[in-house]
């Protein structure tokens, strides 16, 4: 298996796991939350596709990879979800962390690899990450915009919403 079919094989488990999460929690902006993030996975994973396609050639004669080792280890216990999330409503950090993990990680093979082709692709890779985390920071964005707000008293506001 080649690092893209990985991180694809890898990007399908998270997604399951969002949409697992998105079922287990009670809380609505949590469920919307996950929802978006399971969403946000599929795209990611047909840019990986695309990518993929472009980089045939390199991507498909590297396979040293093993499928062992292209397994969704999430920081949230797929056991118990509903009991963890319960109390946790920034449970969006996990997701973070877990972008910034695997950019580390690409970031790390990159500089460790001695083939410039397997170097090349890791970069991408990390790219492509660093998108997809500004995505979800995105979507967290949205989904708590309405509970922030800035109440200024210059503006004649001074009375409490």
């Amino acid at each position: 298996m080649n690092i893209i079919e990985c991180t694809m094989k890898i990007r399908k488990e998270m997604r399951a796991h969002y949409e697992r999460i998105a079922e287990a929690v009670t809380e609505d902006d949590l469920k919307r939350l996950f929802s978006l993030l399971a969403s946000a996975e599929d795209e990611h994973i047909k840019k990986l596709a695309t990518l993929k396609g472009t980089l045939k050639g390199a991507a498909s004669e590297d396979k040293s990879l093993d499928e062992s080792a292209c397994v969704f280890n999430p920081r949230i216990n797929p056991r118990n979800l509903s009991d963890i999330l319960r109390d946790d409503v920034d449970a969006y950090r996990h997701v973070v962390q877990e972008e910034e993990e695997t950019i580390k990680f690409y970031n790390q093979l990159a500089a460790e690899s001695g083939n410039e082709q397997l170097k090349k692709i890791c970069q991408t890779l990390a790219d492509k990450e660093r998108e997809h985390l500004t995505m979800v920071e995105n979507i967290y964005a949205f989904v708590e915009e309405p509970r922030t707000y800035l109440e200024w008293g210059e503006f004649s506001n001074l009375k409490s919403l």
